[in-house]
């Protein structure tokens, strides 16, 4: 007799028990199974509809000796001592309990299982199965699909339109959404019934004003938010800016027009300032209002040092700490930071320590080669890689002529290797040595690699370009790669802080004839300076360098946690990575990888999102979210060399050891280049000697900057403008208020909204543009009034925009041609 051929249990069968009952089983299942039962003491046919099947074999867990042989005929034990039935007894059970179950239930004529069984089996089994699974042995978060499963069971019992959606099923389809795009999402949709919302539903997520980002508004109770979450609240901001589509367009959920050049209050945009209901004014606004043509604000360097300053206040009103910042080494940003720190540059009406949380040193008066001041109110960092295609850049350049003492610097050196040397030598193909994208960073690590240099250095005519490239590669050691400790980070970056040091100082002592016979001061200078890198390249060494051994010496003396000596995590390149994904956003079917000022603040509102649920994601449950990676950043998550810092064992001492060893090293390098002579003779050999030939011919020449700008009160700017947005949110409230009330009186319509007369226009028919007789009161705000001959319209106001734009802004999709334009 066999279980699967009985299809309903009989009164008699029911009421077996004790030997009748076991001999039921041996023959229906089998006899292990049967010692099975015996064992745990069932007796009765009966007593199986008050217990599981996992309770049955719940025994077989446990380690005991009786019970081996058992364990071996009904399953199998893992390592960890946990035991598996056989799917095919497993089967047979569930059939004896399916039988035992419809017999119990009178109202079930039938042994085909009902909708609620199987959902409430599917329901509780599915959690247990995810966790035996072996592809879940190294899983501790539950898989969104379990509730997926579930909820759409749920939605099975309803009609279409009473579906509903769990939080994490929402979730899920918001990235979706995103990451996938409204094509992928309505197929996926569509084929899969109460599996996802409504698009419009989803859509309606995204106009949460707590993930909206407002153009020139700050969030800083969000970063509060987050810190807290973290529980760290010191932060290092970076900025940068890319090119945008100059045109102005309305944005209706904040009533306001965008892509116009906000007006600046000590650096600081107002944000929605291009509000109106007159048409007039937005004629002017059109006509006086310079149209924005980059993402970020791109002023001068007093603007973004005050912006700074802003920011740092806000922050630090939140508990929030702002060590520092770093931007791509824009010549206004350098400026800006040079005039915080001080660094070779004054701001004598400006009070910048006028807070008690200004970080405070006592630098060694022995360390003359150290110019950066002891008091520093925020620490800046260039973008290291920006740094790197500089220097690179440099050796590319048709002005520059570089030369290091008797040797010169030369791009055709690098040629003439990968003609006369096999590839699997040096690595390198034409694009690395001459790379038509000046912002490729791989090419500048392949031609400062070790088996480029070591082949560089073994023809003396080449001794210019492998020094210059050896610094290249200290750069890179010292400021980019991940794996550096921090001693070897101080060494390299000061070793190319003294090399270029001494190189200056050789150039500046150095007697160079013109070979066009004019030998005017002029033009003696610019050859020097077409002899060395460019001045915004070296400040940005200096400051990287001087920054990274403060920010040592504050995790020394415990002002700083040790997790901020990961300064290769200080650069632009986040901001890099948002312009990207906001080009990526547009969809698998649209080629538009350009974007308007609207349409970037639409798609950061998409990748906040993705952040935010990112942060949050297994806080608070057991479900998470998996998001792919890329391959590169998959193989620096499994790289183990790659240690973050977590304790600092260095003393002062020790630093003054490795800013010795890199003297040492820099002057090597000089030595190579016969420069040591001409240094020796001047007396500027020695490290207090070059430091103070530095020092004073700096302040000197023209690299010293002195800024007049007058004090801000940042706190009482602060105070006005939050009453500013408390007026205008209440009179916004109101408005929206009389609108759902359902006014209608069209006397007070007349008195909110001015009318505008347009009388050149003839048409009276304006089918395909959004100009109407009436509107919904509702959406009055989204209108202007305007008088065409004898009759009064509603013209929308992204159609005036429309209406007001006399030229189309184009913008190449190639980031080549995009640098070129800004440029």
């Amino acid at each position: 007799m066999d279980i699967f051929e009985i299809h309903e249990l009989t009164d008699d069968m029911m009421k077996l028990s004790h030997d009748t009952f076991y001999k039921f089983l041996e023959a229906a299942l089998n006899k292990d199974l049967c010692e099975l039962f015996r064992i745990q003491g069932i007796r009765d046919m009966s007593s199986l509809s008050s217990i599981t099947i996992d309770e049955l074999i719940h025994i077989l867990d446990f380690d005991v000796i009786e019970l081996n042989n058992l364990k071996k005929a009904l399953g199998f034990v893992s390592a960890d001592g946990r035991f598996y039935l056989r799917l095919g007894f497993r089967n047979l059970l569930d059939r004896l309990w399916l039988l035992v179950g419809s017999k119990k239930n009178p109202s079930t004529n039938t042994l085909q299982p009902t909708y609620e069984h199987i959902e409430d089996y599917i329901v509780k089994n599915l959690p247990k199965l995810w966790k035996q699974s072996f592809s879940s042995s190294n899983e501790d978060n539950i898989p969104i699909l379990i509730p997926w499963i579930k909820n759409i069971f749920e939605n099975f019992k309803k009609s279409k339109n009473q579906f509903r959606y769990d939080s994490h099923v929402q979730q899920f389809a918001l990235l979706l959404l995103i990451l996938g795009g409204r094509n992928c999402y309505e197929f996926l949709r569509l084929n899969l019934p109460g599996a996802l919302p409504h698009i419009s539903n989803i859509e309606s997520l995204l106009r949460n004003p707590e993930v909206k980002i407002t153009e020139g508004q700050f969030r800083f109770k969000l970063l509060k938010e987050y810190s807290q979450s973290n529980h760290c609240n010191y932060v290092f901001a970076s900025e940068d800016c890319t090119n945008s589509i100059c045109r102005i367009d309305y944005d209706a959920q904040i009533n306001s027009f965008i892509g116009l050049s906000s007006p600046l209050t000590d650096g600081v945009p107002k944000p929605n300032f291009f509000r109106t209901d007159n048409y007039e004014e937005l004629k002017i606004w059109f006509d006086n209002y310079n149209k924005s043509k980059l993402i970020n604000i791109h002023v001068t360097a007093t603007d973004i040092l005050k912006r700074w300053l802003y920011i740092y206040n806000q922050c630090l009103a939140q508990n929030v700490r702002v060590i520092g910042f770093s931007t791509d080494a824009d010549p206004r940003y350098l400026r800006a930071m040079r005039l915080c720190s001080r660094f070779f540059a004054e701001l004598p009406n400006l009070n910048l320590f006028k807070h008690k949380d200004n970080f405070h040193l006592k630098i060694p008066d022995r360390w003359s080669w150290f110019f950066m001041k002891g008091q520093q109110l925020l620490l800046f960092m260039q973008d290291s890689i920006h740094i790197a295609t500089k220097f690179r850049n440099r050796l590319l350049s048709e002005v520059a002529s570089m030369k290091m003492g008797d040797y010169r610097i030369d791009i055709q050196h690098l040629m003439n290797l990968i003609a006369l040397k096999n590839k699997l030598d040096h690595n390198l193909i034409k694009c690395d040595v001459c790379p038509k994208d000046k912002q490729n960073f791989v090419s500048c690590r392949r031609i400062s690699s070790d088996m480029v240099l070591n082949l560089l250095n073994n023809n003396k005519n080449y001794t210019g370009t492998f020094i210059y490239l050896s610094l290249l590669n200290s750069i890179i050691k010292g400021l980019i790669d991940k794996s550096t400790t921090i001693e070897q980070r101080l060494y390299h970056i000061w070793t190319a802080v003294f090399t270029c040091r001494m190189w200056w100082a050789w150039l500046q002592n150095s007697k160079i004839k013109n070979i066009i016979n004019d030998e005017t001061t002029d033009s003696i200078q610019k050859i020097k300076a077409n002899s060395f890198i460019t001045k915004p390249t070296f400040w940005c060494i200096e400051i990287n360098a001087h920054t990274l051994l403060y920010m040592v010496l504050l995790v020394i003396n415990n002002r700083l946690p040790v997790n901020v000596l990961n300064t290769f995590l200080f650069n632009s390149q986040g901001c890099e990575n948002i312009f990207r994904i906001a080009r990526a956003l547009s969809g698998p079917y649209s080629s538009i990888s350009n974007f308007t000022v609207k349409s970037f603040i639409k798609r950061c509102d998409k990748i906040s999102v993705i952040d935010s649920i990112k942060s949050r994601s297994g806080q608070g449950d057991n479900y998470n979210f998996k998001f792919p990676q890329h391959h590169k950043t998959d193989k620096e998550i499994h790289n183990y060399s790659m240690n973050y810092i977590k304790e600092l064992n260095l003393t002062e001492y020790d630093i003054e050891k490795i800013i010795e060893n890199a003297f040492e090293a820099a002057k090597k390098y000089v030595t190579m280049a016969n420069m040591n002579t001409l240094l020796i003779n001047k007396n500027i050999y020695t490290l207090p000697a070059l430091s103070q030939f530095i020092v004073i011919n700096i302040s000197k020449s023209g690299s010293k900057v002195i800024d007049y700008t007058e004090d801000i009160d940042f706190d009482q700017d602060s105070d006005e403008d939050e009453l500013d947005d408390e007026e205008n949110d209440s009179e916004l409230l109101d408005d929206e208020t009389l609108s759902k009330n359902g006014t209608d009186d069209e006397d007070e319509e007349d008195e909110g909204n001015i009318i505008s007369n347009l009388s050149d226009i003839e048409r009276q028919d304006f089918q395909g543009c959004r100009i109407y007789d009436k509107v919904n009161p509702q959406y009055i705000h989204k209108y202007f009034r305007i008088r065409v001959g004898s009759s009064v319209k509603y013209l929308h106001k992204q159609t005036a925009c429309w209406l007001l734009t006399d030229s189309k802004s184009r913008l190449s999709s190639d980031r080549l041609e995009r640098v070129k334009t800004s440029g």
